[in-house]
């Protein structure tokens, strides 16, 4: 399929290059990419684009097609129609396979051999297990507090950790540096457009599962906004006659500067506490701008929620529904109830919520 890079911010469009990350074409520009496709297409819902010059080259491990189920006890509880979509059995455990499948395979076809890329720890995990399976070697930068189970999942797959202190973005600062110094690409799952092309899967499987009948809400935690804007840009790209859904993101109260440009307020990144919801602890997430205009052109909102609520639904949903959520995939639940007394989500209407992480990831510290 031909496709370009496109700015978000002046538009311009470029040749794809694996090595081009952010836009150089004005001094003030440094934008982020999306991928736009220049070949005509009557594309079926069922279908969905590829960047790929010859789609055989996508690497499956076996991502995408997790089930969705309906969560009972929790639509009673609510008095809504409440179906999780389980992300967490992707291959390594989290959504992120989605988009690693599809940057990796994108890099290989530029016969890339080597990248380097930095993670609080699902990301980091399933592009070393793309890395890996694709004969890649991997430079995976890691904040000093990632969870132990994470950061050991990516040493299994074979990558170079790199364990760097501080906040989440002195991760990313110092992979550039590395990337730089060593003259190897900056695979960024933050930054990359393909990242987010192998995200857009997730929307159509929710637009094929629920055919006519799509769901209200879809409601995201959002660090970077990846899934989000994947489900969007599918729903857009499928061009079919069927509402898309509001698409709400959640973050932790602690560190929510989507939250701040939905309200547009201005967001401080020396304002920011540490949260349990590492996985979603980004001072400054490069799609910020981007996350904030799907909530916005979906009619949807933007709520932060306390570490205690997060905790407390992680426990609720195992409990209610025996489902283990990573503790970041937990702020959804938390959401709701805020979403309903602000009157955003009515009763009976129906809400889809990606478990995105499974919760053996960053068990919680309280249990033995």
């Amino acid at each position: 399929m031909k496709y370009k890079f496109q700015c978000l911010k002046c538009q311009n469009t470029f040749d794809p290059n694996p090595l081009l990350i952010t836009c150089n074409e004005t001094s003030c520009c440094n934008e982020v990419f999306e991928i736009v496709y220049t070949t005509n297409s009557n594309n079926s819902v069922l279908e969905p684009l590829i960047p790929l010059l010859d789609s055989v080259n996508l690497i499956n491990m076996g991502q995408g097609n997790t089930p969705i189920i309906k969560l009972n006890s929790l639509s009673k509880e609510f008095d809504l129609n409440i179906y999780a979509k389980l992300e967490y059995m992707n291959p390594t455990g989290s959504f992120k396979d989605r988009g690693s499948s599809m940057m990796i395979s994108a890099l290989r076809e530029f016969g890339i051999k080597e990248i380097v890329e930095d993670s609080s720890g699902n990301a980091g995990a399933s592009i070393s297990a793309y890395s890996a399976f694709s004969k890649l070697k991997s430079h995976i930068f890691v904040p000093e507090n990632a969870p132990k189970n994470k950061v050991a999942q990516i040493e299994l797959y074979g990558s170079k950790i790199y364990k760097i202190p501080g906040p989440r973005d002195n991760a990313t600062e110092s992979a550039i540096k590395f990337s730089k110094q060593n003259s190897l690409p900056y695979s960024s799952h933050n930054l990359s457009p393909y990242f987010i092309e192998g995200t857009k899967s997730f929307g159509y499987e929710v637009i094929n599962f629920f055919k006519n009948e799509q769901p209200n809400h879809i409601i995201f935690p959002v660090g970077n906004g990846s899934l989000l804007i994947g489900s969007y840009k599918a729903y857009k790209e499928a061009n079919q006659n069927i509402n898309i859904p509001k698409h709400h993101a959640i973050q932790s109260a602690n560190l929510s500067p989507i939250v701040f440009e939905y309200e547009k307020l201005k967001w401080n990144p020396e304002d920011w506490t540490p949260t349990i919801a590492n996985g979603i602890a980004i001072l400054n997430p490069p799609r910020v701008k981007q996350s904030a205009l799907v909530v916005s052109n979906t009619k949807g909102s933007a709520i932060s929620v306390t570490d205690e609520e997060i905790i407390d639904w992680q426990i609720q949903l195992a409990q209610k529904e025996g489902i283990f959520a990573e503790i970041t995939a937990s702020a959804t639940f938390a959401a709701i109830k805020k979403m309903q007394k602000n009157n955003i989500i009515k009763n009976k209407e129906s809400v889809l919520i990606p478990i995105t992480g499974f919760g053996l990831k960053d068990p919680p510290k309280n249990f033995n």
